[in-house]
């Protein structure tokens, strides 16, 4: 199995991080993408992918849309810097938000465009955030989608006819354990319709613990921790949903994120 988006550098996991791994390892998990969000977490992402782990760690470096009111000057370079050194890397989490809605869209669309032109011009995948701004964030992409290796639009939760439009543009398309809640009608419909050649799996460790999984530990806010070992909980729901066994859908998203990632 691939964990096709996690924040493993996240500092609420530093202190489980060895039980976190043989977790990852006792369900197979094989590889997984580590997602940076910010200039101040991007060392600590790179730290993980050199970490001795039993599975394969892909980085990306990337600004969060959460983020972009408090970048540094120097961003641009550090980003440029941080890919040139990990040539396994690919960019993101990038994109829109339409959660926080104290963070300007218009200097969201400045850096998610930016970072899209970087992408295109380093010939580099990315990884897409479009958590309630699916919709703009498909307008902004067809532009670029057709000039970058290739993207995925992670933790999906759009519309169908959003869906088709990723789709159309060759995305793949990652489901995370919002996918394991019986009322997320629209994911679960998306989970069971997209085609084997455009689908993947993810935790989005440590948050969007998956109803069935079991906790790593409890947050700040008492909230469970999340970890690549519920994977195989969220893989299991979506082979359900689509009518195949879990090591059937297990093959084909590892298949898909080889092709993205590797």
């Amino acid at each position: 199995m691939f964990d096709a988006h996690a924040h493993l550098q996240d500092p609420r996991l530093s202190g489980v991080f060895e039980e976190l791994a043989r977790k990852a390892k006792a369900v197979q998990v094989t590889g997984v993408c580590c997602c940076g969000t910010t200039p101040d977490d991007w060392h600590a992402t790179e730290a993980v992918a050199n970490y001795p782990l039993p599975f394969i760690v892909v980085p990306a470096f990337g600004v969060h849309p959460w983020y972009v009111r408090f970048l540094p000057r120097n961003w641009r370079e550090q980003l440029e810097m941080y890919l040139d050194r990990n040539p396994v890397a690919v960019v993101g989490e990038i994109g829109l938000d339409g959660v926080m809605d104290d963070v300007p869209l218009s200097l969201q669309e400045e850096v998610f465009e930016w970072q899209l032109g970087l992408a295109e011009r380093i010939r580099c995948p990315v990884v897409l955030h479009g958590a309630r701004a699916w919709g703009r964030l498909a307008d902004v992409l067809k532009r670029y989608a057709r000039r970058i290796p290739g993207f995925v639009a992670h933790g999906f939760g759009g519309s169908a006819e959003i869906l088709r439009q990723l789709l159309n543009m060759g995305g793949y398309v990652s489901f995370a354990g919002t996918v394991c809640n019986t009322n997320a009608t629209k994911v679960r419909a998306a989970a069971k319709e997209i085609p084997d050649s455009q689908i993947l799996v993810e935790t989005d460790a440590p948050d969007l613990f998956p109803a069935g999984g079991r906790p790593i530990g409890m947050g700040a806010n008492q909230k469970p921790l999340n970890h690549p070992g519920n994977l195989n909980v969220i893989l299991r729901e979506v082979a359900a949903l689509r009518g195949v066994s879990p090591d059937e859908l297990s093959d084909i998203t590892g298949a898909n994120a080889r092709r993205i990632f590797l």
